[in-house]
């Protein structure tokens, strides 16, 4: 018998192991009304905290903002508006807006002690995001084809859950139709300029598919091949003064050790994206090159410089790119997408720069009228500030299937790790369980 709305937020709610309030973003459209209204037949309204992002970026968004709070006051739940201000770039606004978006409700959820951040994405917006990432990709077996993961972690604090992915939006609206709700229909789904419409379009042509099947399948293989390979860094891979070595021994499985070495590319390059096809493709040749004078020797790939010794690669940080960050009294900031620094001073502005060495490591100093005085990462105290070794993107952006290699890099980082995930019910990991068991 099909799962009903109901069903799907019950289950989840009971999957939930951590009782603290939990925030729902809403912004007052048809699945996130949904959302909302559905977990408050099941959760006490002393429970939830309903976030509205008003991006400003069309007349009468504040007003609809209010439109969620009145609904908000009705059910008795509290509600605060997250307003994105600044400027707007004129390129990428989607995108900027999504970042913006996550930003503002990490910071409302720290404010609040909140156990995760719910969204409303459903069936529709998966199918969507798989039928782009396909358009955009020649492999069949691209790890964004595994979709919208169901939880997320995002800056390594907040999490972002999804219980609503196999759900159809129609579902969710006849709930609301019978319970008597109207909801806010937003024009820019109406726009063709934007990408995600025009795909939408183009799936209501075509005759429903079952691509759930094939996206969990996706997932399962994606969060596999991150528990292998995270078992390999922690098995092969040690660091030393920013350079990590890796032990590639005869009979090793090559997707896994290139998986390995990818991660350890993005853990010392510290690039905002991952490397792309030709990236991999050269990668992949190295890799396959073995030792003993066969193939290159050293390559640079990432922002980093991989070298081979027999058996043993040396990666570490390349010489480009390598600027100074000056941070202002008590503000924080990423250097080299590597360090997280802050600056305890109230009066004093901190330099963070390269120290030229081979490891290419950051150095601290701060420049007084009578003293110039530099530091290492290990004189935080000293010098008045709190760095923190990065595990590359995951430490911005963690999909739960990539918990495993994440947990790996900053145990190789010797930091503390990331949280574990609220959610103990995410149906492909439940799924590959159940295959590991059989």
């Amino acid at each position: 018998m099909p799962r009903t709305f109901h069903d799907i937020l019950s289950d989840f709610y009971a999957g939930l192991k951590d009782r603290r309030p939990i925030g729902l973003g809403v912004s007052g459209g048809s699945d996130s009304l949904g959302l909302l209204y559905g977990l408050a037949r099941i959760v006490p309204p002393t429970q939830l905290v309903v976030l509205t992002v008003d991006h400003g970026l069309r007349d009468g968004s504040a007003d609809e903002a209010r439109w969620v709070k009145a609904r908000c006051r009705q059910l008795g739940v509290r509600h605060e508006t997250l307003r994105w201000t600044g400027d707007r770039p004129v390129s990428g606004l989607q995108a900027a807006a999504r970042v913006a978006r996550y930003r503002l409700m990490g910071a409302a959820a720290a404010r609040h002690g909140l156990a995760a951040v719910l969204t409303a994405h459903t069936r529709n917006d998966q199918d969507e995001t798989r039928a782009m990432r396909r358009a955009r990709s020649p492999a069949n077996d691209a790890p964004g084809l595994a979709g919208i993961p169901p939880a997320t972690l995002f800056d390594g604090k907040m999490w972002v859950l999804r219980p609503l992915l196999t759900l159809q939006r129609e579902d969710i609206r006849d709930f609301l139709r019978r319970a008597g709700i109207e909801w806010i229909e937003d024009p820019s789904n109406a726009d063709p300029r934007f990408e995600r419409v025009r795909v939408r379009a183009m799936l209501a042509q075509q005759l429903p598919a079952d691509g759930d099947a094939d996206g969990a399948q996706f997932a399962i293989a994606r969060r596999r091949l991150a528990g292998r390979a995270a078992d390999f860094i922690r098995a092969n891979c040690s660091e030393t003064d920013g350079l990590v070595r890796i032990v590639c021994r005869p009979g090793e499985d090559a997707d896994v050790v290139a998986a390995a070495v990818e991660a350890v590319i993005d853990y010392c390059g510290g690039a905002g994206r991952p490397l792309d096809r030709r990236g991999k493709a050269t990668l992949a040749r190295f890799l396959g090159g073995g030792s003993g004078g066969k193939g290159r020797q050293a390559i640079s790939v990432g922002r980093c410089l991989i070298e081979r010794n027999g058996n043993i690669l040396a990666v570490r940080r390349e010489s480009r790119g390598l600027e100074a960050l000056t941070l202002s009294p008590g503000h924080s900031a990423v250097w080299d997408g590597r360090y997280r620094v802050r600056n305890l001073s109230n009066v004093s502005p901190l330099t963070v720069f390269n120290d030229r060495a081979g490891a290419h490591l950051p150095l601290f100093r701060r420049d007084a009228e009578r003293e110039h005085t530099c530091w290492t990462v290990e004189n935080g105290v000293a010098g008045g500030f709190v760095q923190q070794r990065l595990a590359g993107r995951s430490s911005h952006i963690l999909p739960v299937y990539e918990m495993p290699v994440a947990q790996s890099l900053a145990q190789l980082a010797r930091s503390t790790g990331f949280p574990q995930c609220p959610w103990t019910d995410l149906p492909e990991i439940a799924a590959l369980t159940a295959m590991q068991v059989r």
